[in-house]
């Protein structure tokens, strides 16, 4: 297994660095990376690997391996690992020339379910098969922890309120039991203190002000590990789909998220309305964090908008 390089030659540059967070998964990717490798092998590729020890730090052997001249990168984890990867690609300006894949081995893996990669294997082959599909993403201007700006780019979801403050919340080693069940743990949790703001929310100039449990902007279907949370929604169609959440009792709460575990019915429910969006506004006067893909993406108030055809992702070709 070989590393970034400072100087590499045009045919190492073309194949995949696979960039592994062993502590993906609640700690369980640690303890399969040897398998991991062999399949990897097996498929005819060269495991070129380097592994996160922190976080963010996806981002930053994204960057070091662009500068080394990479053009292939793999985030192997969950959606925070391809979400990292995929910053590092898009900070440096690098979408039209670096190509980008997953092998989904984290808690929700979500963004390689929706691109027809939830497996290991079917990610190793679409990834020595190379085939690509430009995909949208969301970007993200937000406050940062130093209250400056900050930008940054979304894959799965950007979303505000209470429900991202479950993924937030959702310790490590509870992510042992699984793709979905830490999530529904931790909302019973969280259903204990209150679950809802006032927030001011602007959709292609269309203003919505009021009290919401919960914002959501989504360019895949996914979160939360196979729950539903915009169903249809396509990473590229050019588009991204806006979720109100209304200021929802506990018992309609439940009721949302047993329609998300079963297909996506919720987005019928009076109290949650839908809405296409190119650019999206949100504020509130509540000290209030922004859920990246799972990751904590910054405060508001953001803007939030539609990248078309942003990044080359090697995936298998929609059937």
């Amino acid at each position: 297994m070989t590393g970034v390089s400072a100087s590499i030659s045009p045919e190492v540059a073309a194949r995949p660095l696979f960039i592994i967070n062993p502590m993906s998964g609640g700690g369980r990717t640690r303890n399969r990376v040897g398998a991991i490798v062999d399949a990897i092998e097996r498929a005819g590729l060269t495991a070129d690997v380097v592994f996160t020890d922190r976080r963010g730090h996806g981002t930053e052997l994204a960057r070091e391996a662009i500068e080394a001249g990479r053009e292939f990168l793999v985030g192997c984890g969950g959606d925070g690992t391809v979400y990292e990867v995929a910053n590092g690609i898009l900070g440096m300006g690098a979408g039209d020339r670096v190509r980008l894949s997953t092998i989904g081995l984290g808690t929700g893996k979500d963004v390689a379910k929706c691109l027809g990669m939830g497996r290991g294997s079917l990610a190793i082959k679409a990834i020595a098969a190379g085939k690509e599909r430009p995909i949208d993403v969301g970007k993200v201007t937000s406050m940062g922890e130093d209250g400056a700006e900050q930008v940054r780019y979304f894959l799965l979801e950007a979303s505000a309120g209470w429900v991202p403050e479950i993924s937030q919340g959702t310790p490590r080693w509870l992510k042992r039991l699984g793709d979905t069940a830490p999530y529904m743990v931790m909302a019973g949790v969280k259903m204990l203190g209150p679950m809802g703001r006032q927030f001011t929310l602007t959709i292609d100039s269309n203003r919505f002000d009021g009290r919401y449990n919960s914002i959501s902007v989504h360019n895949m279907e996914l979160w939360g590990g196979d729950l539903v949370a915009a169903p249809g929604a396509a990473p590229d169609d050019g588009m991204l789909d806006v979720i109100r959440w209304g200021d929802l009792g506990r018992r309609m709460v439940v009721k949302v998220l047993d329609a998300q575990r079963k297909g996506g019915t919720h987005v019928d429910f009076d109290g949650v309305d839908r809405h296409p969006a190119k650019s999206i506004e949100l504020s509130s006067p509540k000290r209030s964090f922004l859920d990246l893909d799972g990751e904590h993406g910054g405060y508001l108030p953001a803007k939030i908008e539609v990248v078309p055809r942003a990044l080359r992702f090697v995936a298998p070709a929609v059937s």
